[in-house]
C-alpha cells in the first residue's frame, strides 16, 4: 500500500510537469528522480519547476536538479552553508534557474563566517543567489539593506525585502540601490504615507526596481490610481469588485501586469 502510495504521488507530479505550468513542491514530497524528470519535463513544456530546500537532499542532488533546470528556493535554516549556495548558483545556471535565498535570522556586523553576519550574506549575494528578507520578526538596517542591495543588483540578481509598517525615509534609497520592496496598505495613515510611497516608486524605477503595493485594506480611488500611474505594482487581496466599480478597472490593470517571478518568494499571496 504505502508503494502504491508513492507510484501515485509519482505519476502525479509527472502529469503536473506534463500539462507545463510552474510547480511547487516541498523536498519532502517526494523521492529526487520524480523531481528530476519532472524538472526536465516542466521546462522542455515551457513551465518552471520550484523546489523548497528544507535539506532533506544532498547538495549533490540539489546541483542535479539545478542543472535540469529546477529553481531552488532554501534558506538560512535549511542550508546555512555559503559554499554550498555558491555551488548551487553555479549548478542552477547551467540549467538557466535561480536560487532565492531567505534569510530569516538577524544581521550582525561584527560577525565573520556566520550565518548571522552581514559578510556571510554580502558573500551569498555576490554568489548569484537572489536574497530575500523581512522585519515582520526582526528589525532591519537600512544601511545593511542598501548594502546588500547594491551588490546583488551588481550581479545581477536582486535583493527582495518585504517591509510591514508605515513607509518611513530611507526606502526610497533602497529601492534606488536596487531592492524591489513589497509593502502592505495595511499601515497606511495618512497622506504623507502616499507622498512618501510616490518617492519610493520613482526612485524604484530609476533603478530598474520596483514597489510592490499589496492592497489588504482598500485605498481610495484616486489614490489607487495614482501609485499605479507612478508605477507600483499592485497585489489585490481584497474581495473583487463589482463589474460597475471603477475600481474593477484598476484590478484588471493589476492583474494585466504580470509580476517578475524573481520578485517574489515562492507566492504572491502572502507577505512573509
Amino acid at each position: 500500500m504505502k508503494n502504491e502510495m508513492g507510484e501515485a504521488r509519482i505519476f502525479e507530479l509527472l502529469s503536473r510537469a506534463e500539462r507545463g505550468g510552474d510547480i511547487t513542491v516541498r523536498d519532502d514530497q517526494n523521492n529526487f528522480f520524480a523531481f528530476l524528470d519532472s524538472a526536465k519535463l516542466s521546462r522542455q513544456k515551457g513551465g518552471r519547476f520550484r523546489l523548497i530546500d528544507t535539506g532533506k537532499l544532498s547538495l549533490f542532488e540539489l546541483e542535479w536538479l539545478g542543472e535540469a533546470g529546477a529553481d531552488i528556493y532554501t534558506s538560512d535554516e535549511a542550508r546555512p552553508n555559503k559554499t554550498e549556495i555558491e555551488l548551487l548558483v553555479r549548478a542552477c545556471g547551467k540549467g538557466r534557474a535561480i536560487i532565492a535565498y531567505f534569510h530569516q535570522g538577524a544581521i550582525i556586523r561584527d560577525k565573520e563566517d556566520d550565518p548571522t553576519s552581514l559578510s556571510f550574506l554580502l558573500d551569498v549575494g555576490r554568489s548569484g543567489a537572489y536574497l530575500h528578507l523581512s522585519n515582520r520578526d526582526k528589525e532591519r538596517s537600512l544601511d545593511d539593506l542598501n548594502e546588500l542591495a547594491y551588490l546583488c543588483r551588481k550581479r545581477g540578481t536582486r535583493l527582495v525585502y518585504y517591509y510591514h509598517g508605515r513607509p518611513v525615509a530611507g526606502l526610497e534609497d533602497l529601492t534606488r540601490s536596487g531592492a524591489w520592496i513589497h509593502i502592505s496598505d495595511q499601515s497606511f495613515e495618512s497622506s504623507e504615507d502616499t507622498s512618501l510611497l510616490l518617492e519610493i516608486i520613482k526612485a524604484a524605477g530609476v533603478a530598474g526596481a520596483a514597489l510592490v503595493l499589496h492592497v489588504e485594506k482598500g485605498l481610495g480611488l484616486e489614490v489607487l490610481r495614482g501609485l499605479m500611474r507612478a508605477g507600483a505594482l499592485v497585489l489585490f487581496k481584497t474581495p473583487p469588485s463589482d463589474y460597475k466599480s471603477f475600481f474593477r478597472t484598476l484590478e484588471q490593470q493589476a492583474q494585466r501586469r504580470r509580476l517578475d517571478f524573481r520578485a517574489y518568494y515562492l507566492y504572491t499571496t502572502i507577505l512573509p
